[in-house]
């Protein structure tokens, strides 16, 4: 693995240097970026049931707003060169792609300059690990629960209108917790015959319901959810969150659950990355 995710970093930061490298100019290293691509999509890789691997089509590469704007003003057409590299990079390694890759640059503040997140996720249905989530989120017989939502720390809330939701630190998540104790993609809330079920995916610091540690917990209103320093509380009414409460929206626009991959780095100034 480590022999072929090499490979297809060698290909994208071919495939980048030269022009795309003077365009971009210093707020980000064609090296870094090829290394997160390659990472993200070789993390990302899902097979059919031939064996057949296909890589990620959609990818968002995040900056610091002052780098985005600069890169977006020298080089208006990054992302599609951006998708034309990544396209070749992907066929001269042998993997597939259900799409042309789609490439969009966002801006994040919390980000340091000269820092970048890349996150990819399949667009497509074509592949049998989506067509389960797909089947699932328009399955008629799903019922949700009538008025469900959170009411996060802030007094900001959520209303609970799909039938799976992902918690975590990620921004692509459906409720981002910007916390370093939060895992990335931390807790899902998923229905279950009318109910919402919250799941701990796994988490480094764990979840707990109304002070108890839980793997799994049917909701029921009034539960207190906490995570890292984040408390979530969950509600059920007829007309919905309160009034007085402001609705939240993530930062970034959230995916499919469970079917994105991330990496994050930055650049050293000291070594002059």
């Amino acid at each position: 693995m480590r022999e072929q995710l090499s490979k297809l970093e060698g290909q994208l930061e071919n495939l980048f240097e030269g022009s795309l490298a003077k365009l971009i100019g210093e707020e980000i290293s064609v090296g870094t970026l090829a290394s997160q691509l390659a990472r993200t999509m070789e993390d990302g890789l899902r097979r059919d049931d031939g064996g057949k691997p296909y890589a990620p089509n959609e990818f968002a590469l995040t900056l610091h707003p002052d780098d985005a704007v600069r890169i977006l003003e020298e080089a208006p057409d990054i992302q599609a060169m951006l998708s034309e590299g990544v396209a070749q990079a992907a066929k001269r390694c042998g993997y597939s792609l259900t799409h042309q890759p789609s490439i969009t640059l966002a801006s994040d503040p919390t980000l340091a300059r000269r820092e970048m997140r890349v996150i990819s996720w399949h667009s497509s249905n074509t592949l049998e690990f989506t067509k389960a989530m797909q089947r699932q989120a328009q399955d008629p017989g799903v019922r949700l629960p009538k008025g469900a939502f959170l009411i996060l720390g802030d007094g900001r809330h959520f209303a609970l209108d799909q039938p799976v939701i992902n918690v975590g630190r990620r921004i692509d998540n459906q409720i981002v917790l910007q916390d370093a104790h939060v895992s990335r993609t931390h807790a899902q809330l998923r229905v279950r015959d009318s109910r919402f079920v919250l799941f701990d995916l796994g988490s480094t610091g764990g979840t707990e319901v109304n002070g108890r540690k839980v793997k799994q917990h049917i909701l029921r209103p009034g539960d207190v959810i906490t995570i890292a320093e984040s408390r979530l509380v969950y509600g059920e009414d007829d007309s919905g969150p309160p009034d007085t409460a402001t609705a939240y929206t993530p930062p970034f626009p959230p995916r499919p659950a469970g079917d994105q991959d991330t990496e994050t780095d930055g650049w050293d100034d000291e070594e002059g990355r």
